[in-house]
């Protein structure tokens, strides 16, 4: 055995976990290669590692409350997934009439009248039947993992990254942790991959954390501060406007850049000197770039067919000179080659014979603008992008052309 950590014990070549059935009582011992741990802001694994957190940390209690309600007379004509009022959040659940109140938790949340404070907060002056089916109180915290490994162990989701619900960024984050890390972990099981990517999982995903940890705070702060004018208003009795704000809404749904527009730096993706990184954005305007590290973006390979489409559990060669590509040799790597309709080279930066190399993950690994001179330049790439070997800076014609 090498070193323990609670009901995890660390060997040299795998992970031994120790669960156990409370209710039974019994306790079953599990030996896996690799653990992931998604066990929530909470995460006990975390815990047993030591592994500390930074951000704000906890920013209160808050209570969802969930019921059943005809709310037609509002929300009819205005079809929403949220809506933002001076008395909390309201958001539909299902088509028939379910709904989720969400507000922070009172001092005295356990003799609260929830009914009461519901039908106050949907219309303190119509008579709204509302049947409360559950109420629960949490804690919303902030904050990011100093690590996202330890050994064979690797935290993803909320156990690596607690982040506001505000803005409802944490979900797409956690799905974009797991999305790259498993096609690093299936590498290593396959045996197309070394353990060495792993490594590039923290480093390309803690700054991601980070970034979409501080859009989620700033969300919160918008959100409070529009809330508080609007009780300020309706307390002195001024008037209230008919539309949304929209510098508030605007900066606050501005954030597809920060979905889509993620650039990796790590030694998964292969630039060299002549593509400078690029700085980080707030998380605001998304402009689609074929840069080595951006996740690649739709462009239409056939009038019915996207690059979506073209990716999947396998590295995927653009380009629009399949033949001359064809003729290397990328066994033992799973690889898909597909044709870049003419029209779109330009756009990728690419000349008549060069090529993206997409991973796994839809993140542009390479980029070659011209055709290669060596016939040995996808392997070079694929082999130093799998970790299957130290990168050869004496290649012939490198490994890293962009």
């Amino acid at each position: 055995m090498g070193a323990h950590r609670g009901d995890l014990a660390e060997e040299t070549d795998g992970v031994v976990a120790l669960l156990a059935d409370h209710q039974r009582g019994d306790e079953t011992r599990v030996r896996a290669r690799y653990v992931l741990a998604a066990d929530g802001a909470n995460s006990s694994v975390r815990q047993l590692l030591g592994i500390d957190t930074t951000g704000p940390g906890a920013m209160g209690g808050f209570t969802p409350v969930v019921f059943d309600a005809d709310l037609d007379r509002w929300c009819a004509h205005q079809p929403a997934g949220v809506y933002f009022t001076a008395h909390g959040l309201f958001g539909p659940l299902y088509p028939e009439r379910g709904w989720a109140w969400f507000v922070p938790t009172p001092q005295d949340a356990a003799r609260a009248d929830w009914p009461d404070l519901l039908s106050r907060a949907i219309s303190p002056s119509a008579e709204v039947q509302a049947d409360v089916l559950r109420v629960q109180h949490w804690v919303m915290n902030a904050f990011v993992a100093e690590r996202f490994r330890h050994g064979r162990i690797l935290l993803a989701g909320d156990a690596a990254h607690a982040v506001p619900i505000v803005g409802g960024l944490g979900m797409n984050a956690g799905i974009a942790d797991v999305h790259n890390l498993c096609w690093k972990l299936a590498g290593v099981l396959h045996g197309w991959a070394e353990p060495g990517p792993l490594e590039s999982y923290e480093t390309e995903r803690q700054p991601v954390a980070h970034l979409t940890l501080c859009q989620a705070v700033a969300n919160t702060q918008l959100l409070l501060q529009v809330q508080n004018r609007r009780r300020e208003q309706r307390r002195t009795g001024a008037a209230v406007p008919v539309n949304v704000e929209l510098p508030w809404s605007e900066r606050y749904f501005a954030q597809l850049d920060l979905v889509l527009g993620a650039t990796y730096h790590s030694n998964a993706v292969l630039t060299d000197d002549s593509t400078p990184p690029e700085p980080s954005d707030t998380g605001t305007d998304y402009i689609p770039t074929a840069e080595p590290g951006r996740r690649m973006s739709h462009i239409w390979l056939t009038p019915n067919r996207s690059t979506l489409d073209a990716f999947g559990e396998w590295f995927t060669l653009l380009t629009p000179d399949p033949t001359h590509w064809e003729q290397q040799s990328t066994a033992p790597w799973p690889l898909h080659i597909e044709a870049l309709p003419d029209e779109h080279t330009d756009l990728c930066g690419l000349r008549p014979h060069g090529a993206l190399l997409i991973r796994p993950d839809g993140h542009i690994g390479a980029r070659w603008r011209h055709r290669p001179s060596s016939d040995a330049t996808l392997r070079h790439a694929l082999t130093a992008i799998s970790g299957s070997a130290t990168r050869d800076s004496s290649a012939p014609d490198g490994t890293s052309h962009c």
